[in-house]
């Protein structure tokens, strides 16, 4: 699936119980890593759930898995989102913005937000050849 498809499910939401079963039909797409690639990626801290996030800007890889259905349904529609912009794009995304324009910025806490944000950074840094 593209973004441009993402954004017109979500636009086709009337209300945030609409956008949070799209988002759990959505989190069904990524499959489940073993502990061993678990163990590989970077787990993001201060996120209310476990999160785990894996970025490499060239060749373009994009890997996460979250134990919480929610956040699960937003990664996926963030590696769609990630997956599709230049590497220029990439050094200044803001996902939290990102997330803001499916409307679904108000709804989350703010450690969920939290998480987000250090996602933000390691693609920043890591697009701009920072480790």
């Amino acid at each position: 699936m593209q973004l441009e498809e993402m954004y017109q499910q979500f636009a086709r939401c009337k209300n945030w119980e609409e956008r949070y079963r799209l988002l759990i039909q959505f989190s069904r797409q990524l499959p489940k890593p073993s502990e061993e690639e678990l163990a590989q990626w970077q787990e993001i801290e201060g996120c209310e759930s476990r999160l785990w996030f894996e970025f490499q800007p060239i060749p373009r890889q994009v890997k996460a898995y979250s134990d919480a259905r929610l956040m699960q349904g937003m990664l996926a529609v963030l590696i769609v989102a990630l997956e599709e912009q230049s590497l220029t794009a990439l050094q200044h995304f803001d996902i939290p913005s990102f997330f803001d324009k499916l409307r679904m910025t108000n709804h989350l806490s703010s450690t969920r937000l939290n998480g987000l944000k250090q996602i933000q950074a390691i693609v920043q840094q890591k697009s701009q050849g920072k480790r």
